[in-house]
């Protein structure tokens, strides 16, 4: 039977209701196809955008605390409490290639990246102002889109993040575990992010802010789609499964769909970048519902559920564009919802399936600090813990001999006895036996066919002792040419030598003779004013000394260029 059910979790607050969910943080409700309580878990309090689900696990950032709660899902209890050296904002969960892969937002403004089947904890730079509010994986797994309060949104390459080895940090590249791109079109605090389903080229964020609007634009490229202007600030954000309408929540508890009533029903990637109000709007059933908080849609996109700060669930028609009915009550503010895949749809089978069965605490990543530590290799003490289980549908189909080893407790006896047959059988043969098969077979062999095969061995040694002497000549030519390339860098090195003393020679001389005209300029002064004392005339004693001067500056002259 096919049957749906979604995740909420709530903040705890100063009421204590006479309610069996006053002690409850997270729960699981199914509302397909009777509404009802399946399961509970105790001991949580969190803040929107502070809940992450995967297959096998349910991750819970404390409100106002460094530390996150771990779930069991098949078990149905409290796994592991892991503290963190900053408080968590928001967490995102990324598990369709890395295993379960947590990414929390801390206060500081930067990413903290948890291997939770290994262990491995990496930390990206602070690139945000202030602390990220939401954080979303797309459909790939390959990026990550952080949303701040300083109106900032960063996409991250979660492969590069996650890599052993990191580029090296110059002049023109970014540290490394830094964003890949930057979006500031807001100017407010982003409030909201959701990503569209395409696993191809191109995929659509939608994300709001406090600037009452919403912006749709695609994160690969960072071109604008569409700008959405919102009557108010929007709390909360949804796309549908097809990604054809967005829906957003408020803070006086209604829900719209920025989309106007008269548009065709396209993607959202095929709208140009124009400006949209919102016309569609569902009202809650009463004023005490409180603002919207998270906003989920179900498989088929006919039904838009919305957690409320009053504690309730509400469920939307969206082709009535109306209030359905309330499937929940958690009596503490509800901030989180997440909609589970339904259970029920036929899958294709596969021949293996790996679960992670246990949750490794998270220890930082000190492997680039190790100068020992070859980059882009995987450190020694790297080790990944999985649990590989038989596929759920074996009895469906014709089992294989792997598969029967993994659902015994041990090896079959009939596999055990094969393996014994063939190593017996390998062990008479023996290399004798396989020389005479294959002395026995070459003469059995045609002898045109024998003559074939000789004549293109001997085609290829011909070819192949072409090749060689044309290696031979191009390396003797590569040779002397080597040679006469150093012979003319020592060439050019004495030359440029030889330069390098003349111009040092003349400089002396340059020097020199500067010497010598500032020592004639003042022995003619001191000859002027020893003329003037005695009572001579000092400057005809000045115009004699500049004339003999001039002789001796000439015969010195001669000899320099001799």
């Amino acid at each position: 039977m096919l049957s749906e059910s979604f995740v909420v979790s709530t903040l705890s607050s100063a009421k204590t209701p006479n309610s069996t969910l006053r002690d409850v943080g997270i729960s699981v409700h199914e509302f397909q196809p009777s509404p009802q309580l399946r399961s509970t878990f105790k001991k949580s309090s969190t803040t929107p955008n502070c809940l992450a689900v995967s297959p096998s696990h349910i991750f819970s950032a404390q409100a106002d605390k460094a530390v996150v709660h771990v779930y069991s899902r098949e078990k149905g209890n409290q796994e592991a409490l892991v503290p963190f050296p900053e408080r968590i904002r928001s967490i995102a969960v990324a598990g369709a290639k890395y295993g379960d892969v947590l990414i929390l937002g801390t206060e500081g403004g930067r990413l903290i990246l948890w291997e939770t089947c290994t262990g491995r904890q990496v930390a990206t730079t602070a690139s945000h102002l202030q602390p990220v509010t939401s954080l979303v994986v797309d459909p790939t797994s390959n990026f990550i889109l952080s949303g701040s309060s300083d109106a900032s949104i960063h996409v991250w390459s979660l492969p590069g993040i996650l890599s052993f080895s990191k580029p090296a940090l110059s002049r023109d590249r970014q540290p490394p575990n830094s964003p890949i791109r930057t979006f500031s079109n807001h100017r407010a605090a982003i409030t909201s992010l959701a990503l569209g389903h395409s696993h191809g080229r191109h995929n659509i964020v939608v994300s709001t802010a406090k600037d009452n609007t919403a912006i749709a634009w695609d994160y690969h490229t960072g071109n604008i789609l569409r700008t959405f202007l919102l009557p108010s600030s929007a709390t909360c954000v949804a796309l549908d499964p097809v990604d054809r309408a967005c829906y957003v929540g408020y803070e006086d508890g209604s829900v719209q769909s920025p989309i106007p009533s008269t548009s065709s029903p396209q993607l959202l990637l095929a709208i140009n970048a124009s400006s949209g109000i919102c016309r569609r709007s569902m009202a809650p059933p009463s004023a005490d519902s409180g603002a919207a908080n998270a906003l989920a849609l179900s498989y088929d996109g006919t039904i838009l559920f919305s957690a409320h700060e009053g504690g309730k669930v509400l469920s939307w028609n969206i082709a009535r564009r109306k209030f359905a009915s309330s499937i929940a009550d958690t009596t503490h503010p509800a901030t989180n919802l997440v909609v589970l895949p339904p259970n029920g749809l036929p899958h294709r089978s596969q021949e293996l399936k790996r679960t992670s069965h246990a949750i490794v605490k998270p220890r930082h990543d000190n492997s680039f600090a190790d100068p020992l530590h070859a980059p882009g290799a995987v450190p020694a003490a790297y080790s990944f813990h999985a649990h590989i289980i038989a596929p759920l549908d074996v009895s469906s189909r014709q089992p294989t001999q792997f598969s029967q080893a993994l659902t015994h407790a041990y090896f079959p006896d009939s596999m055990i006895e094969e393996g014994l047959a063939e190593l017996a059988t390998f062990g008479q043969t023996g290399v004798a036996d396989i020389s005479r098969v294959a002395h026995t077979t070459d003469i059995s062999m045609d002898t045109t066919t024998h003559d074939s095969q000789v004549a293109d061995l001997e085609a290829e040694i011909d070819l192949l002792k072409k090749k060689s002497a044309l290696n031979d000549t191009a390396r003797h030519v590569t040779t002397d040419e080597v040679v006469q390339l150093r012979s003319d860098v020592a060439r050019l090195q004495d030359y440029i030598n030889e330069l390098h003393e003349k111009q040092e020679a003349a400089q002396r001389d340059k020097v020199l003779r500067q010497a010598r005209k500032e020592e004639r300029e003042t022995k003619k002064r001191e000859a002027w004013f020893a003329a003037e004392k005695k009572g001579r005339n000092g400057d005809k004693l000045v115009q004699k000394m500049d004339v003999d001067d001039g002789a001796l500056t000439s015969d010195s002259d001669d000899q320099d260029s001799e």
